[in-house]
């Protein structure tokens, strides 16, 4: 099964329309739940139907997500697009496109440090088997460019084993939504103190 690539963000219109809270949230929701109208994605985010549609359009319009299949014509669910979205970090040169890039991994970043905070107070209240299978790990590892591109193709290629569960009858009996946020990028080195 060919898997769809990627939809790359390569402009600062889109970056700035994905960079609000309601809508990240909304994309959040889709990335679990699979596929939701705007009335089932207001009861997740605490949004009304009338505002979440008018997001959800937004993020279809810059091509973020897209209308889902329905056996019902009057209810209109949207899906992530296949394959997910990312940033063109080809593009971060130009002062736009970075600041508007630098917003929303700022948005991204303290939401996902809101549900690690979340995990560790409720994980008391996992089974075992979740708890011991869950991790959030920092290490430090020096590295070339080259080898820290190779380090990322191999988790995506770990990831991809998991990728054609986006249809619930591909899931496993006990599959959960996990979320897996992978960060690598180069420390702040001090300069050597001498004397010190």
């Amino acid at each position: 099964m060919s898997m769809s690539p990627r939809t790359r963000i390569s402009d600062a219109q889109s970056l700035r329309a994905l960079a609000h809270p309601a809508r990240v949230a909304l994309i959040e929701a889709l990335a679990v739940h699979g596929s939701l109208t705007a009335t089932e994605a207001g009861e997740l985010i605490g949004q009304s139907p009338s505002n979440c549609s008018f997001h959800l359009r937004q993020l279809a319009r810059f091509g973020l997500i897209e209308s889902a299949p329905s056996a019902d014509a009057r209810n209109r669910p949207w899906q992530v697009v296949e394959g997910g979205i990312g940033v063109d970090v080809n593009h971060l040169e130009d002062a736009d496109f970075n600041a508007a890039a630098a917003s929303l991994n700022e948005l991204w970043i303290a939401r996902q440090a809101a549900a690690e905070t979340d995990w560790t107070r409720r994980s008391a209240h996992e089974s075992t088997s979740w708890r011991e299978a869950a991790f959030s790990d920092l290490t430090v590892r020096w590295l070339t460019a080259e080898e820290l591109a190779r380090l990322h193709e191999r988790v995506d290629e770990l990831l991809l084993e998991f990728r054609d569960r986006r249809d619930p009858a591909q899931r496993p009996a006990g599959t959960r939504p996990v979320r897996a946020y992978f960060s690598a990028f180069p420390a702040v080195v001090q300069p050597d103190r001498d004397g010190d």
